[in-house]
């Protein structure tokens, strides 16, 4: 765990970076996986990886809709999530909200958890703002509780030891 803290903050402090920099520049691509690869090669030691997302590091939790499948570690800030047809649906306040990621021509939602709530089941990640005209990276919380239908992976980096 000691470990995994040491890169997870290296990986906290790359994505807070590019966030900034989002301002005034693209950051990778402009796609949900450039981004996390941008942030994953400001990182010493960490495992370079490919565009499908089965090898952005070590599965940790599963979810298919509102069951749980894998949880073997807490969710940490630093860790990689990435949602496949995500329908979410639930209350904001008084108001609820109806939304759908991860699906279409984009492929999957990949970012990088900057925040973790975990009594509330709730995320705030970093990932390529796809819309047109705006910072190219935002942060965006997900409650993962409110996962109707579709699948959520987290995964911790792997990095290399030399």
């Amino acid at each position: 765990m000691a470990l995994w803290g040491k890169i997870g903050v290296q990986v906290v402090e790359s994505a807070t970076g590019l966030f900034e920099k989002s301002k005034r520049s693209l950051v990778g691509d402009g796609s949900y996986a450039g981004f996390v690869k941008a942030v994953f090669a400001q990182v010493p030691d960490a495992q370079r990886v490919s565009e499908e997302g089965e090898d952005w590091g070590y599965l940790i939790y599963v979810q298919t809709a509102g069951s749980v499948q894998r949880r073997i570690a807490d969710i940490l800030p630093g860790d990689v999530i990435a949602l496949w047809d995500a329908k979410l649906k639930g209350h904001k306040g008084l108001h609820t909200y109806s939304q759908t990621v991860g699906a279409g021509d984009n492929g999957p939602l990949i970012g990088v958890v900057s925040e973790v709530e975990s009594k509330k089941s709730k995320v705030r990640v970093w990932q390529a703002n796809q819309h047109v005209g705006q910072q190219t990276v935002e942060n965006v919380s997900y409650r993962l509780e409110d996962l109707k239908s579709g699948v959520v992976k987290v995964r911790h980096l792997l990095f290399l030891f030399w």
